[in-house]
């Protein structure tokens, strides 16, 4: 083999095996995402659900801001279009949330698409708290 072939071989195996974001379940945690619909005219409105579940046989105690979790748009380009500038500008106050075995919190917003041209967009959320980072993997959403 030779060295141009092996290293575009290496790349290759990189980036297929490489996961970009932090898993989607920890220690008993797991962040899901629904977005509803993943198919839109321009203009209209697209709500994403966010919500964390303890997968756990007993109560999980986190601390983490208030923005908790936060859900992500980018274009077809990469670029993240919501929030506006990359991230979320949260008070910074912490809040304690006890889940439950079982319990699940849920989060949503809604995204309305007025602004934005047509292409394919992904959608993901994040959760941080202490020493939790989950991810979920992105979901395309279709604006026409």
């Amino acid at each position: 083999m030779t060295p141009r072939w092996f290293a575009l071989l290496a790349v290759g195996v990189l980036f297929a095996c490489h996961e970009p974001f932090a898993p989607s379940s920890d220690r008993g945690l797991t962040l899901s995402l629904t977005v509803a619909p993943t198919e839109l005219q321009r203009g209209a409105a697209d709500t994403i659900t966010m919500t964390l579940t303890n997968t756990n046989r007993h109560a999980v105690s986190l601390s983490g801001d208030v923005c908790q979790p936060r859900g992500y748009v980018t274009d077809p380009r990469g670029v993240t279009v919501i929030p506006p500038g990359g991230d979320w500008l949260c008070i910074a106050l912490l809040q304690r949330r006890v889940l439950a075995a079982g319990e699940r919190f849920s989060r949503a917003f809604v995204w309305g698409t007025d602004s934005f041209a047509p292409g394919v967009y992904t959608v993901h959320a994040t959760f941080t708290a202490e020493e939790v980072e989950l991810t979920t993997r992105p979901v395309s959403v279709r604006v026409r």
